[in-house]
């Protein structure tokens, strides 16, 4: 694997992480936006599923480093390594090729806890075990999403939260649940945005003198998804997913902030602009050609 691609965010470095390429049903990533438009960039198989990546950007500064999501892992049983493409995961890949282990991670926040987010927590060891992914890391998640993640009684969100206790029981000491927008750091803010999930969170990286990344998660998974209607079938509340989009970016599109897509397979960051009041990438920066043929 090459080493992962850098945003440099005034003191702060971002690898541009991935845990590898999987595939989703298309309908359900593109929800109401007919299948016509949403095929000619995202094309899809005879399932009817298209192509994704899964970026986890990677935040250093100085002894800190923080991942933000961790993708699918390695823990899905044989059945769902076929009905979603993907094997072991690319996170270990990454880190190793930046010279790092998973020990030193200092911090994992999650935007939520969908499978495809949280699943890369823990890895299953050939003995079938399933242990820390990341042993000294501290685990941030919004205290509502762990509860809704572990209480519900609703059928649909049971079923979106079925691997929960598979993915935290091996790290319950190391959760850190939020209550709201926090500071991790100073320059690294995590902000509440609802819409995916009634809780789902962000994370933005802030320079003292100007210039900012943010990963928008399930806010914006694709460079596709900047267009306002165009949202997941997955969303719990796509209005409050639509005001945070617009909201989000059209302040990277004033700022010049670099903003990364979560599951965009060809286009793992990008700055964007207004070109006559639609938003369209500026700056990007690519999924390896030699990462997109692997998947």
């Amino acid at each position: 694997m090459d080493v992962p691609a850098k945003i440099k965010v005034g003191e702060f470095e971002i690898a541009l992480l991935s845990d590898g390429l999987w595939r989703n049903d298309g309908g359900c990533m593109f929800g109401v936006a007919p299948r016509e438009l949403w095929q000619r960039e995202h094309p899809a198989d005879d399932r009817n599923r298209i192509r994704l990546n899964l970026t986890c950007p990677l935040i250093m500064r100085g002894g800190a480093a923080v991942v933000v999501d961790t993708g699918i892992g390695n823990r899905l049983s044989s059945v769902e390594r076929k009905i979603f493409d993907h094997g072991e995961g690319w996170l270990p890949d990454g880190l190793k090729a930046l010279g790092m282990e998973p020990g030193d991670v200092t911090h994992v926040v999650l935007s939520h806890l969908h499978f495809d987010h949280c699943g890369g927590l823990v890895r299953r060891r050939p003995s079938g075990v399933l242990e820390a992914a990341f042993p000294r890391a501290r685990v941030m998640v919004q205290r509502g999403e762990l509860e809704i993640a572990r209480g519900t009684r609703n059928e649909r969100l049971r079923a979106a939260y079925r691997h929960i206790e598979e993915c935290l029981a091996p790290l319950e000491n190391a959760l850190e649940p939020l209550d709201g927008d926090t500071e991790l750091m100073s320059g690294v803010d995590i902000r509440v945005t609802g819409g995916h999930t009634h809780d789902h969170q962000i994370v933005a990286v802030r320079a003292d003198g100007g210039g900012c990344f943010v990963h928008l998660a399930d806010i914006v998974p694709t460079r596709s998804h900047m267009k306002g209607p165009w949202n997941q079938a997955y969303d719990l509340d796509a209005l409050r997913t639509m005001e945070a989009k617009a909201d989000y970016l059209g302040r990277a599109a004033a700022g010049g902030w670099w903003v990364s897509f979560a599951h965009d397979d060809r286009v793992l960051a990008a700055q964007v602009r207004n070109d006559r009041g639609r938003l369209v990438l500026d700056e990007s920066i690519a999924m390896p050609a030699l990462e997109r043929g692997r998947g």
